[in-house]
This record gives structure tokens, C-alpha cells and sequence, in this order.
């Protein structure tokens, strides 16, 4: 797939990234396209027909990805926070640039509420932010339904800043087709259960995807594809229930699950 730069610039990223605007566009999408490549690449490499090995690979490159290509921009102030967990997000234009995954609906835009469960360390990032609209929560010690929220310390720095940074949300469809679609916008969280209040529009980074191909090596003459006999290829069978319902293959549903419990651990 490649990186879709044409169209109009979106006059929120405009007004805040002012002249970098398309070279950060630019530097999100093959951010997004690295983690593609690390995705199916760590899937090949691993021969499993479970996708640990692939979740693992998007989930952390995701992040090291896109703060790669940003750093390499060299724009001034541009820097690594490290909010407590397994990965760094990038600082740039004062702006926090977080991408999260999101299940692929044809036809529909991101959805008004986090995809899973909303984990400490998005609360801290979205309470340290500053936000477009009026806020869910005070700075920096809040109320959460009789809970207190009380940043990190990492995070708690970043919030004595003047001005608060801004968060900025990467929304995007990615799977073992490769990545789909993703987006750019920003958001107020409006509740502890994860909902959402878009405040910008959500504006496409890319759109559409295309078929990687792999070299095979040692290929000898005559041993492509479509030669020799078609091998029998036993078929697991699924109840008339699941197909109706739409239930996902078991495989399918533990690699979900395990992708939901590594992104849920970010205490």
C-alpha cells in the first residue's frame, strides 16, 4: 500500500503543526506502513497459524514507528515521553501523537468511544492534555466515580507545562490484509467508560490497501503456483450457530484476546 498524501490538509493540523503539517502527514502514513511490514513480516517469521508473533509486532511498533519517522524530521522541540509502559509515544509542535487500532467497519469512520478497555495510562494522557472543549476531569489530582486519579510522575511534569500539550489520536484499521484505512484528529474523553467527543473531523491519513508480495528463494524452474497437483487441505468446520452470529474462527478470537490483554496492562 502506498502512503495517500493527496487531498486537502484538514485546517485543525494546519493550525497546529503550521508548516511541518505535510511532512508529519507524510511521517505518520510510513510510520503506519513500518508497522505494516513488521506485522506480517514477524507472522512469516514466526510459522505459526496463531498470530501472536504479528500482534506483538504491531502493537509495539506502532508506536516506535511513527516516532521514528517523526524524529527524523528534525523539527525543533520534537521529543520521546515515556509514560510508565511498554512503549514511548513522540512529542511534536507540543502535540502527543497517539495511534490506537480500531476494527475495520466498511463504509464508517472511527467510532465515539475507546475500542477496549480504556487503560490508566490513556486517562493520564487524556487528563494531562489540554482540551478543545470543557474537560471530564481536573489537573492534576481527580475524581473518577469515587476513584482519584493522581498522574505518574513522568506524566505529571508534562502537565505543569505552559502551554499543556495537546493530544492528538491516530485511529487506524489494520489486519492481516495489511493496514486499511487510519485517521488524525482530536478528541475529549467524556467519561471513565471511554466515549469520545470528536472536536476536530476525523481526516484520513490513507485509504485503501493492496496485496504484498514475498520472494520465495531457490525457486526452481517450473515450481511457481498454478505446477503439479492441488493438495488436500483439511478444513476445520464451524457450527451453523457461529456462522450465523458471525463468531469469529478460535484462532481468530485468541489472538484478539490476546492483543486486549496486552493493551490492557498499562498500570
Amino acid at each position: 500500500m502506498d502512503a495517500n498524501v493527496d487531498g486537502p490538509m484538514p485546517s485543525w493540523a494546519s493550525g497546529r503543526f503550521g508548516d511541518d503539517v505535510a511532512g508529519l502527514r507524510l511521517a505518520i502514513q510510513m510510520g503506519l506502513l513500518d508497522t505494516e511490514s513488521a506485522m506480517l513480516e514477524s507472522h512469516l517469521a514466526g510459522r505459526s497459524k496463531h498470530k501472536f508473533a504479528a500482534g506483538a509486532a504491531r502493537m509495539t511498533n506502532q508506536y516506535d514507528r511513527i516516532a521514528e519517522h517523526v524524529l527524523d524530521l528534525g523539527i525543533p522541540g520534537t521529543e520521546l515521553i515515556k509514560p510508565g509502559t511498554f512503549y514511548e509515544l513522540v512529542l511534536v509542535h507540543n502535540t502527543i501523537l497517539c495511534p490506537y487500532r480500531v476494527e475495520s467497519v466498511d463504509g464508517f469512520e472511527p467510532g465515539d468511544k475507546w475500542p477496549k478497555k480504556l487503560s490508566l495510562v490513556m486517562r493520564e494522557l487524556f487528563a494531562l492534555t489540554d482540551a478543545p472543549a470543557p474537560r471530564w476531569i481536573a489537573d492534576p489530582l481527580v475524581q473518577v466515580e469515587g476513584q482519584e486519579l493522581l498522574l505518574r510522575r513522568s506524566l505529571a511534569d508534562l502537565a505543569q507545562r505552559d502551554p499543556r500539550p495537546g493530544l492528538v489520536l491516530i485511529p487506524y484499521e489494520m489486519n492481516m490484509s495489511g493496514l486499511q484505512r487510519a485517521w488524525w484528529g482530536q478528541a475529549n474523553l467524556l467519561d471513565d467508560a471511554g466515549n469520545l467527543q470528536w472536536v476536530t473531523e476525523k481526516s484520513l491519513l490513507t485509504t485503501g490497501a493492496e496485496s504484498r508480495i514475498y520472494a520465495v528463494p531457490n525457486q526452481r524452474a517450473g515450481d511457481n503456483f498454478a505446477s503439479g497437483d492441488l493438495p488436500e487441505v483439511a478444513l476445520s468446520t464451524r457450527s451453523e450457530a457461529a456462522r450465523a452470529t458471525g463468531t469469529p474462527p478460535q484462532s481468530e478470537t485468541e489472538y484478539e484476546a490476546f492483543v486486549s490483554a496486552a493493551e490492557d496492562n498499562e498500570h
